[in-house]
């Protein structure tokens, strides 16, 4: 069991804003963890937007540019049956950067577009040197796996795999 997953967090509108550009309402339902099918949480400097599917059709680049015009956009998928994983940064309409990693091309599988920001190089040297340390290729762990999601948890503050501390319950507000 694993995590099959995707979010978005948004810098410089408001969720209001948001929500309506990508045509999403709230409930008024909330939920301890992203559990239902679409949810979203207001970080302290970022509206985040929780998909429990891994390539949801808001989630295409050109989607994402037009998110984040006149605003930053930052995305993760993670998909853990696989190890494939993918960060990516949209800001003032342009596609600023993206990082992909795909175990089935290799442990060490790194691709990288654009100008990486400045915590990548950091990230990266820690998890190849655990990686090494592990036995490289014939390793039974990845490493290069949670490089995009550190890089954008560094970003955001938020993990895929951890709740985030907001002082309440039920951070998580399901959308539909």
């Amino acid at each position: 069991m694993g995590f099959a997953m995707s979010w978005l967090a948004v810098s410089g509108k408001s969720s209001e804003q948001v929500l309506q550009e990508l045509e999403l309402h709230r409930t008024g339902e909330v939920e301890e963890f992203s559990e239902s099918v679409i949810t979203a949480v207001q970080l302290p400097a970022w509206f985040l937007i929780v998909f429990n599917d891994f390539n949801p059709p808001m989630l295409t680049s050109t989607r994402l540019m037009q998110l984040a015009n006149e605003c930053k956009v930052v995305s993760c998928q993670v998909e853990e049956h696989v190890m494939y994983s993918k960060v990516a940064c949209y800001e003032m309409g342009l596609d600023k950067w993206q990082i992909i990693h795909d175990a089935q091309e290799g442990i060490y599988h790194l691709e990288t577009i654009g100008e990486m920001p400045n915590q990548f190089d950091e990230i990266f040297s820690v998890q190849r040197q655990e990686q090494d340390n592990a036995g490289g290729e014939d390793a039974d762990v990845d490493y290069f796996f949670d490089i995009p999601p550190m890089l954008a948890e560094t970003i955001t503050n938020f993990r895929h795999d951890q709740v985030p501390d907001l002082g309440v319950d039920a951070p998580f507000e399901v959308l539909v």
